[in-house]
C-alpha cells in the first residue's frame, strides 16, 4: 500500500466516523487560559474540538471522492456555530478560537465549490467569522505563536472570502511577523523562554508560520517558504534548528533543559505533522528521513482529547495534494 492509500484509507475512517457528530456550538464559548484553569481549558475546548475535526474530515472526504453526504455534513457543523455562537470569551479565547476555527476555514475552502452549499449559508458562516471570531483574532497582543496562528486564520479567512486587498495588507504584517519572530540563528526568542516546553512551542509557532505561507503561495503565487527577510530572516532556517532537536538532540537544547518531546513519535505526535508537509515543499533529505517510518502521518492529537490540537497540517499529504 503506498503513503497516498494509506492516508486516504485513515482519512475515510474518520470521516465515516465524523457522519454521526452533533454540532456542540454554544452562544457564549468560554475558554479559560490553560495555565490557570487547564481542565475548564479542555473541557470548553472540546466543544469545538469535535465539531472541527469533523467538519475537516468529511470535507476533506468530499474533495477527494465526492461525495455529496461529506460536503452536507462538513456544511451543517459549520453553519450550526456559525447560527448559535455569538461571543468568545475567556484568557484563551482568541487563540484557540484561531486554531481550531482554521479547522472550519479550511474545510470551507475544501468544499467551496460544492453546488449544496447555498449562498446565504455561506454568507452566515462569513458573518460568524468576520463579526465574532475576526475582531478576537486581531486584538491578540503578544506576537509569539498566539500571532502567528492570527496571522494563518485571518488570511485563510480574506482568501476564503476572496478579499485580495485585505489578504495583500495581511501579507504585508505576515512579512513583518518573520522578521520580527524568527532569529538569525533559527530560534523563536518569545518561545525559548518557555521552559521544558520550549521545543513544542517552537513548533507550535512554526505551523502556521508554515500553513499561512502555503495560502499566501496558494493564493497570489508568492513563494514564502524560500523568502528572505531585510535582516536575513528565514522559515527555512528556524524548521532546520527545530528538526536538529527535536530529532534526537533535545538534551542539546541551550535553554532549559529536560525538555518534554513525544517519545515514542507515532503517526499522530507532533512535529511529524509538520515536517511531513515540509519535506514535500521542500523535497529535503532530512525531513523525508525524519517522517519516512511513520506514515500515514495524520496530524498531532491533543492527548486530553484525541482529537486534532489544531489545523496546521492535518493529513499533510493529502491536504496539499487537494490544495
Amino acid at each position: 500500500m503506498n503513503k497516498t492509500t494509506a492516508s486516504m484509507d485513515a482519512l475515510l475512517r474518520l470521516a465515516d466516523e465524523s457522519l454521526s457528530v452533533c454540532c456542540h456550538a454554544v452562544p457564549v464559548w468560554t475558554i479559560p487560559g490553560f495555565y490557570f484553569d487547564a481542565a475548564g481549558h479542555q473541557a470548553a475546548k472540546r466543544l469545538m474540538e469535535a465539531d472541527a475535526q469533523a467538519a475537516f474530515t468529511t470535507a476533506m472526504a468530499y474533495r477527494l471522492t465526492g461525495v455529496n453526504a461529506y460536503a452536507d455534513k462538513a456544511i451543517a457543523l459549520i453553519c450550526g456555530w456559525a447560527a448559535v455562537n455569538r461571543q468568545l470569551a475567556g484568557d484563551d479565547g482568541p487563540l484557540v478560537s484561531a486554531y481550531l476555527g482554521t479547522g472550519f476555514i479550511q474545510a470551507a475552502l475544501l468544499i467551496g465549490e460544492y453546488e449544496g452549499w447555498r449562498k446565504e449559508q455561506r454568507d452566515l458562516f462569513v458573518r460568524w467569522m468576520t463579526e465574532v471570531c475576526l475582531p478576537e483574532w486581531d486584538r491578540i497582543p503578544l506576537r509569539n505563536n498566539w500571532w502567528s496562528w492570527s496571522m494563518y486564520a485571518q488570511l485563510s479567512l480574506f482568501r476564503f472570502m476572496g478579499d485580495k486587498d485585505r489578504f495583500a495588507e495581511k501579507v504585508g504584517h505576515f512579512k513583518e511577523h518573520i522578521d520580527a519572530s524568527i532569529a538569525l540563528s533559527g530560534f523563536i526568542p518569545e518561545e525559548t523562554t518557555r521552559g521544558t516546553k520550549a521545543i513544542w512551542y517552537h513548533y507550535f509557532a512554526l505551523a502556521p508560520l508554515t500553513a499561512a505561507s502555503k495560502q499566501i503561495l496558494d493564493f497570489t503565487g508568492e513563494d514564502l517558504f524560500r523568502w528572505a527577510s531585510p535582516s536575513g530572516k528565514t522559515i527555512k532556517k528556524a524548521l532546520d534548528t527545530l528538526l536538529y532537536y527535536a530529532d534526537g538532540h533535545a538534551e542539546e537544547w541551550p535553554y532549559d533543559k529536560e525538555q518534554s518531546v513525544p517519545a515514542p513519535l507515532a503517526s499522530d505526535t507532533w512535529p511529524l505533522d509538520l515536517f511531513e508537509a515540509m519535506s514535500a515543499v521542500y523535497e529535503d533529505s532530512d525531513y523525508e528521513r525524519f517522517v519516512s517510518t511513520y506514515r500515514p502521518i495524520i496530524g498531532n492529537r491533543n492527548r486530553n482529547s484525541g482529537y486534532f490540537q489544531s489545523y496546521a497540517w492535518v493529513f499533510p499529504e493529502l491536504l496539499l495534494s487537494s490544495s
